[in-house]
């Protein structure tokens, strides 16, 4: 699947010839799309920093020890979307995209990870928003299953 419009939300902004940008206005980092509709919703930063927060310390694939990371729950933010979403495809800005059933990654504990380490994810290492687990909170989480469910510089969420 190629997505080609997927680096365009976090451009500050876009600026037209001869026109100025409102910088106040935050850029988005996460879009999420709802089936069989042109109905989407999109998250800045600040959007996602206003939602309750969680963190997870824990190992990775990706990192040499514990990590924190910290954002807003999955199933919380899962839950403010409604409706009843069976399936979720995750897509990064690099066109990776894994579908998963959400009864494969609710009650998990997952994160829409924005900080690491109390730091905001840059797009340059994983972020602006990673889907990470607490690998090792549950054995079962330490599968190829769910290393591939961790997204990182996730952009997009469509609701299946």
């Amino acid at each position: 699947m190629v997505i080609a419009t997927m680096t365009m939300p976090f451009a500050p902004f876009v600026l037209q010839k001869g026109a100025r940008a409102a910088a106040s206005t935050p850029a988005p980092v996460l879009t999420v799309l709802w089936p069989g509709s042109a109905e989407e919703r999109r998250f800045s930063r600040a959007d996602l920093e206003a939602f309750p927060q969680a963190s997870i310390s824990t190992h990775t694939p990706w990192h040499a020890g514990v990590e924190r990371f910290s954002g807003v729950p999955l199933d919380s933010f899962l839950e403010t979307l409604g409706g009843n979403i069976r399936r979720l495809r995750l897509i990064a800005l690099n066109d990776y995209v894994v579908e998963t059933d959400i009864a494969d990654v609710e009650n998990l504990g997952a994160v829409l990870a924005i900080r690491e380490n109390g730091t905001l994810m840059p797009l340059t290492d994983k972020g602006p928003v990673f889907l990470m687990f607490p690998f090792d909170n549950d054995p079962r989480l330490q599968h190829q299953s769910y290393y591939s469910r961790a997204v990182w510089q996730l952009c997009r969420i469509e609701l299946l």
